[in-house]
This record gives C-alpha cells, structure tokens and sequence, in this order.
C-alpha cells in the first residue's frame, strides 16, 4: 500500500478512537453528575424533613403547654363548680370561650402529633392527651384531683421526652 493510503488509514483510525474516548468521557462526566445531583437532592430532601421534624416538634411543645394551661383553667372551673353543687357535683358547664380554646387546643395537638415520626414519642404525646382529657371527664372532685395529677406526671414525662428528641437529633 501507498503511504498516502496509510496515512488516510491512520487519521480515520486516529479520529475514530479520538472520538470514541470523547464520547465515553462524556458519558462518564454525565453520569456522574447526575449521580451527585441526586445525591444533592437527595441530602437537601433529608435536611428538609429534619427541619420540617424540628419545627413540628418546637411547635408542639408549644402547644403542649399551652393545653395544660387551658386543662388547669377547665380543672380550676370544674372545682369551683364541685364546690358549688357540693353532692351532687358540677352546677355548670365550662363556659363557651374556654370550651372553644380547648377544642381548637385539642384539634391542633392532634395534627402536630400525627406529624411526629418518632413513635415512642407520638405514642407518649397521645397518652398525655388521653390524660388531659380524663381530667375535662371527672364527675366529682377527687376524680378531677387525681386526673390533673396524672396529666402533669404525663406532661413532665412527654416534655422531657420531647426535649430528648430535639437535643439528639436537631
């Protein structure tokens, strides 16, 4: 064969592997990326949901405390009503104000708690507000003595349960 024929032979070859290589680069560089932006996106997801945990649960206690005070405020209510209808137990109903801030209390605690992942901690929640509940049911003085003791023991627990959660993980 000639030169000229082998020189040909040689730069077709030359640009073939030339762009053979530049196109696996390509595809490599391409896969990587988007193998780190799925990891990006992938980590900013984890982040959101972590904040969105945080913030959920600051909310919550919040709220928490917020509902005690509304069960302390019904429980001083239904002791002066005790009291007033000595045997034969409350004269009255809690008045419509308090009755409302208990409901919307009641209503947000129960959207905040089903938002916690943390199961022993949603479990903890629900068992406090099934606590602060019984105190709002009492029918006589005693049982609502003993039911207020109760929520405050479960309010204690689930708040330093609470607590727990936000310094481990947030």
């Amino acid at each position: 064969m000639e030169p000229l024929t082998w020189a040909f032979i040689g730069t077709v070859i030359g640009t073939v592997v030339g762009a053979s290589a530049s196109i696996i680069t390509t595809v490599i560089t391409a896969s990587n990326a988007r193998k780190l932006q799925q990891g990006a996106a992938s980590i900013e997801r984890s982040e959101k949901a972590l904040e969105f945990q945080r913030n959920n649960l600051l909310e919550l206690q919040d709220a928490l405390s917020a509902g005690m005070r509304l069960i302390g405020r019904a429980h001083l209510f239904d002791t002066q009503q005790f009291h007033k209808g000595g045997e034969t137990g409350r004269t009255e109903l809690l008045p419509e104000e308090l009755n409302q801030e208990l409901y919307n209390s009641n209503r947000e605690l129960s959207i905040l708690t089903e938002r916690v992942i943390n199961n022993p901690l949603r479990e903890s929640i629900k068992n406090l507000r099934q606590t602060m509940t019984e105190v709002l049911m009492a029918r006589a003085e005693h049982e609502s003595f003993t039911a207020m003791k109760n929520a405050h023991a479960s309010y204690e627990e689930t708040m330093n349960l609470l607590g727990k959660v936000l310094r481990e993980h947030y």
